[in-house]
């Protein structure tokens, strides 16, 4: 008597293989995709906190003489008040 060994697989095993490898391309193709994504996301902010940063500067360049003329306004309205209380008629 003589045994013969075949190798044939049969359709469950073919079937579990090819799932298998549909679903290591898709979780590698996800991986890679998400990696694409992060780094754009790095990119986009770096840019916002660049935008931020010129917007923190042109604030402050615009706030520090805007609170010079205040500050000039202020000092003009009591130097104002003051010579109208020096010079006011009496009646």
């Amino acid at each position: 008597m003589k045994i013969v060994y075949t190798n044939c697989m049969d359709i469950t095993q073919i079937a579990i293989i090819t799932s298998l490898v549909f679903i290591t391309i898709i979780i590698v193709a996800s991986g890679i995709w998400l990696i694409l994504i992060l780094k754009e996301l790095k990119v986009t902010l770096h840019k916002t906190n660049r935008i931020l940063d010129d917007t923190k500067t042109i604030t402050s360049a615009v706030a520090q003489p805007m609170a010079s003329i205040s500050e000039f306004v202020d000092g003009f309205k009591n130097g104002v008040s003051f010579f109208n209380g020096l010079f006011k008629k009496k009646k």
